[in-house]
C-alpha cells in the first residue's frame, strides 16, 4: 500500500486548491446559495456548512441522498463502470461507516 506522501504526490496534478466554479443553474437562480463546502484533510473529512440552512430532519435526509445520486453519477460517468454497480458498492461503503460513527 502506498504511502500518503505518495499518493499525494501522484495526485498533486489532479487535485487543486482553487475553489471549484459555480455551476452555472446556480448563477441563473438570483435566490440559490451554497449548502457545503468539503474538504478532504489528513484522510477526514471537513466541512462548513450554510449557518442559516432550515429544516427538518426529513429535508436533510433527502438532500443526503440528492449529494449521494450525483457522487454516484459522476463517478460512473467518471470511471465507466455501470452506475447500479457504483450506487451498490457506495451505498454498502455507507452503511459499513455510519455503523462506526464515533459522532453520533
Amino acid at each position: 500500500m502506498a504511502s500518503r506522501a505518495a499518493r499525494r504526490k501522484d495526485t498533486d496534478n489532479v487535485l487543486a486548491r482553487e475553489a471549484l466554479a459555480v455551476p452555472a443553474v446556480a448563477n441563473d437562480d438570483p435566490a440559490s446559495f451554497e449548502l457545503l463546502r468539503l474538504w478532504a484533510v489528513d484522510r477526514s473529512l471537513a466541512m462548513s456548512v450554510c449557518p442559516s440552512i432550515e429544516g427538518e430532519p426529513a429535508d436533510f435526509g433527502t438532500l443526503l441522498a440528492d449529494l449521494f445520486s450525483h457522487a454516484c453519477e459522476r463517478y460512473a460517468l467518471r470511471t465507466g463502470q455501470a452506475e447500479s454497480d457504483v450506487r451498490a458498492s457506495m451505498f454498502l461503503a455507507f452503511a459499513c461507516r455510519f455503523g462506526d460513527l464515533t459522532r453520533m
